[in-house]
């Protein structure tokens, strides 16, 4: 009998979840899939490619052994999904979650690079993609390489207070393990033991903690956008089997970010706009995260 996932990394995106996802999937107890983000209980969120049936889920899993314990997936769209968590507890009523979450106002504009990247985002400037919001709300000012107007909506994809609120309201929290991108940075090693232990799986020693999935922008968005558009073409065509091809171009193209800072106007438009959201997140984790807006007062945007 194919073995179920037993623990989910819902989120968020570019808050870490590649990394770890990566070295907990070279535990020797420990299964993750291949692709990373599956996405397949995230069905209220449009992507090109996901299993088309819980049978093509679950081949995912085909290759799980004796030996693994923990076996998981990680797709980013769960947590800021309404329907994932809810079908994954009908899935699997006893799964397990870990949320990797970061300062709002830096994933708002790593985000925005990442869209830029893959080729969904045709606006380089982060203070004209945040403005257009309210216009792309109403599917207008859309690109046609962007399946659906809410995957421009920063304000939806980086409201982690609202999101960790609606978890805690279907999962009990003993079964929700939380992780910084601050730590993570910080001590690697230690919050990688954190989720051994969440697992219940051993120390298997692991000293080399790399960063992967880093900030990077494509040299050419135009290639990006366009290597987009023929992935959705085949997708649309039910050429689902991958050549690699596009991968390798997107990989040559990208390169790290000249310029990786946010104005300070446009940080203080962030930061008070998730005021209230950070202090929601705070109150939620027991932990003080005033350091994230602290020129801010929160109380009246609660």
């Amino acid at each position: 009998m194919m073995k179920r996932a037993n623990f989910f990394i819902l989120g968020a995106p570019k808050c870490g979840t590649t990394s770890l996802a990566s070295w907990l999937s070279a535990h020797p107890q420990v299964f993750m899939t291949k692709p990373k983000e599956p996405n397949y209980f995230s069905k209220d969120i449009p992507f090109s490619h996901r299993p088309r049936s819980l049978r093509e889920y679950e081949q995912l899993f085909k290759a799980v052994e004796s030996q693994h314990q923990a076996i998981g997936e990680a797709s980013t769209a769960y947590l800021r999904s309404k329907e994932a968590v809810p079908a994954i507890l009908r899935y699997n009523p006893s799964a397990k979650f870990i949320v990797c979450l970061r300062n709002p106002v830096e994933m708002v504009a790593s985000v925005h690079m990442q869209l830029i990247k893959v080729g969904r985002e045709t606006e380089m400037s982060l203070e004209q993609a945040w403005k257009l919001q309210e216009t792309r709300r109403h599917s207008k000012e859309v690109s046609q390489v962007c399946l659906e107007s809410n995957d421009l909506l920063y304000v939806n994809i980086c409201s982690l207070g609202e999101q960790m609120e609606r978890l805690f309201k279907l999962v009990s929290r003993e079964r929700v393990l939380v992780i910084l991108l601050d730590d993570m940075k910080i001590d690697p090693r230690r919050e990688y033991r954190r989720a051994l232990d969440f697992l219940g799986v051993g120390d298997d020693g692991r000293s080399h903690f790399p960063v992967e999935n880093a900030r990077q922008v494509p040299r050419y968005p135009r290639l990006a956008q366009t290597l987009r558009a023929v992935g959705l073409m085949k997708a649309w065509i039910g050429f689902r089997k991958p050549t690699g091809i596009g991968k390798m171009i997107q990989s040559l193209n990208n390169q790290k970010p000249k310029d990786n800072t946010i104005s300070p106007e446009m940080q203080a438009i962030l930061q008070e706009f998730f005021c209230g959201d950070i202090e929601k997140l705070s109150q939620l984790l027991g932990r003080d995260l005033s350091h994230w807006t602290s020129q801010y007062e929160c109380s009246a945007y609660l």
